[in-house]
């Protein structure tokens, strides 16, 4: 096939070809570039490179849709736990302890692992297919983690337990035999959650192996050098942080600082506010800390009593501007008091609980503003404080206060 091309007499080129046939190019393709000319690429069997051991072909996108978790898990139900693989072809495989154990011995280890560190309980998962089954359908664990006080809801309190100070609430409630705590939570599962699993994982709850941090930053106008000109307008960037820690018994600590968490999360402790507030001074961090308490909204169980001491001690409006106890609260907020700069002022917070990150983020580990107030004791008056600049506490675990 040749092109011709033949030029006008105004000097420009024209394809007689393109005027004979439109789809000239495509037969030129068709004659010295065929199909056949070029390898065709195998397709991936493995689109969603999954790895090899998983049963079932459910991470091929093309075959259907994604089989749920519960259904991935039950397929686990029949596997042991592995032993690794020999070095060489000749020798034998290293022993593995742990697969010879009897089922109820590695269930009680599985237990006392989850009362101690719950997250190293759900690490487990990790090992093999059937550690992830055993994690992931053994109940009796999940309600000893769920109705517990080290991690759970038995520690949780819907009524404020202490006053600003720490100190113990006289209530009507009876106290747990075997716990000495006030059983201020209801189970409810299955009315809400099916498992005792999912409802440690989905019900709102305040975590104590750490504290939460708001990091604040926002700009304001610098101050410009008179003595000479400038074309920009200098700009400040301010930086400070808020820390809330909270405790099993009801009491909590607030503090305002500049300084960097590294500096200050240590130091977020009763024995370290208590020698500040007595004159000591353990770290310049805590200079600002306050004391508070806290509790969730949520079910009450009923009034908290106080004594006559306590009545006259208290100012007005410290435990009465709470809703009636007795009346269900919708779940998921949490409400703080604590001390003012000043003492004839308090402040009360409240944040809605969230989780952190998109769907694989921390549980529980984000506390979003609803609202921050000041109440004057002498006036009996309520204040209201702007949020413009105030930034959501993230949840950081400490490995150790000491």
């Amino acid at each position: 096939m040749k092109i011709h091309t033949t030029k006008t007499p105004h000097g420009h080129y024209t394809n007689r070809s393109y005027q004979l046939d439109s789809k000239v190019q495509e037969a030129y393709k068709a004659k010295h570039y065929p199909p056949t000319s070029f390898a065709t690429k195998p397709q991936n069997p493995n689109p969603s490179n999954a790895p090899a051991t998983v049963p079932n072909t459910a991470h091929h996108s093309l075959d259907g849709r994604r089989p749920d978790i519960a259904s991935l898990i039950q397929e686990f139900s029949h596997l042991s736990i592995p032993v690794a693989e020999p070095e060489t072809d000749l020798s034998e495989p290293p022993p593995c302890p742990i697969a010879d154990l009897p089922h109820e011995i590695l269930d009680e280890i599985m237990y006392a692992l989850a009362i101690k560190d719950v997250a190293a309980f759900a690490r487990l998962a990790r090992v093999c297919k059937h550690l992830a089954f055993l994690v992931m359908t053994e109940e009796i664990i999940w309600k000893r983690v769920t109705l517990g006080h080290e991690y759970g809801f038995a520690a949780m309190h819907y009524t404020y337990a202490c006053d600003l100070r720490g100190n113990a609430l006289m209530t009507t409630q009876l106290l747990d035999d075997d716990t000495r705590r006030a059983p201020a939570f209801r189970d409810l599962t299955p009315a809400v959650w099916p498992t005792y699993r999912s409802q440690f994982r989905h019900r709102p709850r305040i975590r104590f192996d750490g504290c939460y941090i708001s990091t604040v930053n926002y700009t304001r106008p610098g101050t410009s050098n008179q003595s000479q000109y400038t074309w920009t307008s200098p700009v400040q960037i301010v930086t400070y942080y808020r820390y809330l820690r909270f405790f099993r018994d009801g009491s909590a600590i607030s503090l305002l600082t500049t300084a960097e968490p590294i500096d200050v999360v240590h130091y977020l402790t009763k024995d370290n506010l208590h020698e500040h507030h007595t004159g000591g001074l353990p770290s310049s961090v805590m200079k600002d800390a306050l004391r508070g308490r806290w509790r969730l909204s949520g079910p009450t169980l009923g009034p908290a009593l106080l004594s006559e001491e306590e009545d006259i001690t208290k100012g007005p409006g410290e435990y009465t501007k709470e809703p009636i106890a007795g009346i269900d609260e919708e779940e998921g907020d949490v409400h703080i008091e604590t001390e003012g700069v000043i003492p004839k002022y308090m402040w009360k917070m409240q944040f809605a609980i969230a989780s952190a990150g998109r769907r694989d983020g921390t549980r529980n580990g984000k506390l979003n503003w609803k609202g921050f107030w000041s109440y004057n004791r002498l006036t009996d008056d309520w204040g209201e404080f702007g949020l413009k600049n105030d930034r959501a506490f993230y949840y950081s675990r400490v490995k150790s206060y000491r």
